[in-house]
């Protein structure tokens, strides 16, 4: 286990704030440069700028004033489905029947907007289509679109080609000519901007006053936005924490639909207490899990429903859903590691390739990530493709070992093997032929041994130091742990240091056990998806800990617990000594 400090020097000194010392290098580690950056008032949202917002909002605008047929295209992750339920959402309070929506489903019609579709809207006397979280990449398939005499309005958060599809407007903050400053905003955030012109449209025009409908309340929708911006990790610039804060901040106060409270209620959370933690690792699967094994159509009605009995039915089909994944995970960790075991001596020092006829193309993620937890090496596992002879595959990689840029250089070593690749350096995805894996996987072999060789193998958990024993205390943890909307690029507080522990189980999928402190207050502790092969271990009774915080309520009266990211036994004298000192490094005496 390596340990990597945030430095906060680095970014020179601290200012002088009115905050508490320990926030405020928090808050600086995290680019914060001003204490305004940390309210998160709706006012300071940034103006919808976007390149063609003007036409895209006309033409929505239009074909609701014409009654004109829409058909939303979504996606079948989190972002696509919020996205697609938001646009839904904001129809149906237009009372404006001629809207409704297609997701893709994963194993039949692969990404996005396809020709396929563009022919069944258009034999279904659609007029226009919107696409959410997708489309930008869709070029063959809006030029059919318009071909067949369907508007088309793509929105869109991904890198687009060095050609843009030759739709009536398209609206995405990563258009090189796009001038919308956050670029980081999700898709379900790009629709939330353009239905609100929209809004704007059909108030300049005086189509509310006309038709008695009152106008939406935009911001009642931050709700979905807070749940697909968590959901798809993109980074929480300033812009989409105020958009995430707010809609947590409906959601704790239950002013949210039907759909979102009962996926709440089967997930087991609370939702007073909810947190971005809580739809990054309890809401946010359960709607995947839709996407992954079946169609998220059913994430996309029980998000929009508007009546109890609906959404009950819908969450729970989300929840079986969930249930079908954990057991499908199940089974294909069995046979990915029956397939590791029959590697000759075993040795993964190449990295890891699998493939079989029975791995599950939307679960093969998952078993990517858990591997490579696992073995510390990258990993690729391959299922089959939609095509005839070809597989996909999911992609993870290790620090300092870029997975995209592997593919790419694997891609031009075995011209016509790899079909497609993209992603990022820690993800990414291909599709290739099914006779070339032995080529891939001796060319990947090669580029990770290589690696192996000059790179670092070790784990690497980002802390921000010891915190002093003073800080043990519910006030400062429900600050933590409720009054920021941490995530990706804003990442919630680690901290690392030495522990007494004691009183270790095994529950399910982790490890319980208590942590204390020198002056004796001891706290429950919880290490999920631990190394079954170190622990549990009784002769352990000092340990060095990468931990964050949980607390049981919002509220100064709170039960602390700690949530272990990763552990080793402290055995020297050096560390013993920190710990009688009483403060994890600063002697506890001084925060009295």
């Amino acid at each position: 286990m390596k340990i990597l400090r945030r430095d906060a020097a680095k970014f020179g000194p601290l200012p002088k704030w009115k905050l508490d010392p320990v926030l405020t290098e928090l808050f600086w580690k995290r680019g914060i440069r001003n204490t305004a950056e940390l309210s998160y008032s709706l006012r300071n949202l940034l103006l919808p700028d976007f390149r063609d917002m003007d036409r895209a909002r006309e033409i929505i605008g239009r074909a609701v004033m014409e009654r004109t047929r829409i058909r939303i295209i979504g996606d079948y992750d989190v972002d696509g489905a919020t996205a697609t339920a938001l646009a839904m959402r904001f129809f149906q309070d237009l009372k404006f029947g001629e809207a409704d929506f297609y997701v893709p489903r994963r194993h039949n019609d692969g990404y996005g907007l396809s020709a396929a579709m563009a022919e069944k809207a258009a034999a279904d006397g659609v007029g226009l289509i919107v696409t959410v979280d997708n489309g930008i990449s869709a070029l063959d398939a809006v030029s059919r679109a318009r071909e067949l005499g369907i508007l088309v309005v793509v929105t869109d958060h991904h890198i687009p080609g060095e050609k843009l599809p030759e739709a009536d407007a398209v609206v995405d903050p990563k258009r090189k000519d796009c001038p919308f400053r956050s670029k980081n905003i999700a898709g379900v955030g790009v629709i939330f901007y353009v239905l609100t012109q929209v809004r704007s449209y059909l108030r300049e025009k005086g189509w509310f006053r006309e038709q008695g409908i009152p106008e939406p309340r935009m911001q009642e929708y931050l709700d979905l936005v807070a749940l697909g911006t968590v959901s798809d990790v993109v980074p929480l610039d300033y812009n989409n924490r105020i958009m995430v804060q707010y809609g947590i901040g409906l959601i704790r106060k239950h002013n949210t639909t039907c759909g979102i409270d009962e996926l709440i209620r089967v997930s087991g959370v609370s939702a007073v207490k909810i947190t971005s933690s809580d739809i990054s690792f309890s809401l946010g699967p359960k709607l995947n899990a839709a996407g992954r094994i079946d169609d998220m159509s059913y994430g996309v009605e029980c998000l929009a429903a508007r009546d109890a009995d609906t959404a009950r039915r819908d969450a729970s089909i989300l929840f079986n859903f969930n249930i079908r994944r954990r057991e499908m995970e199940s089974e294909m960790m069995a046979a990915a590691e029956d397939l590791i075991r029959k590697m000759p001596g075993h040795d993964v020092s190449g990295g890891i390739v699998i493939y079989s006829p029975d791995f599950h193309s939307g679960i093969s993620g998952i078993i990517a990530a858990r591997l490579k937890d696992r073995y510390r090496v990258p990993v690729i596992v391959l299922a089959d493709g939609l095509q005839e002879n070809t597989v996909v595959g999911s992609c993870r990689s290790v620090d300092n070992f870029s997975m995209h840029g592997a593919l790419e250089r694997i891609s031009d070593m075995l011209p016509g093997v790899v079909l497609q690749c993209g992603g990022h350096v820690r993800a990414a995805g291909l599709t290739m032929r099914r006779d070339g894996i032995p080529a891939l996987r001796d060319k990947f072999a090669e580029l990770v041994r290589g690696f192996m060789r000059t790179g670092v193998s070790e784990e690497t958990f980002e802390s921000d130091g010891e915190l002093p024993g003073a800080y043990f205390i519910p006030s400062f943890v429900r600050t933590l742990v409720y009054d920021q909307p941490w995530g990706e690029g804003f990442p919630n507080p680690v901290f690392d240091g030495v522990f007494f522990m004691s009183h270790q189980t095994v529950m399910k999928q982790h490890l319980r056990f208590r942590l204390s402190l020198a002056d004796g207050r001891s706290f429950p502790a919880f290490y999920f998806y631990y190394d079954e092969r170190f622990w549990p271990n009784q002769s352990v009774t000092m340990v060095r800990a990468v931990y964050c915080f949980q607390i049981s309520s919002n509220s100064n009266s709170g039960k602390i617990s700690l949530i272990v990211r990763a552990m080793e036994p402290a055995m020297d004298k050096k560390e013993e000594r920190i710990l009688w000192n009483g403060g994890l490094g600063i002697p506890y005496a001084d925060f009295r």
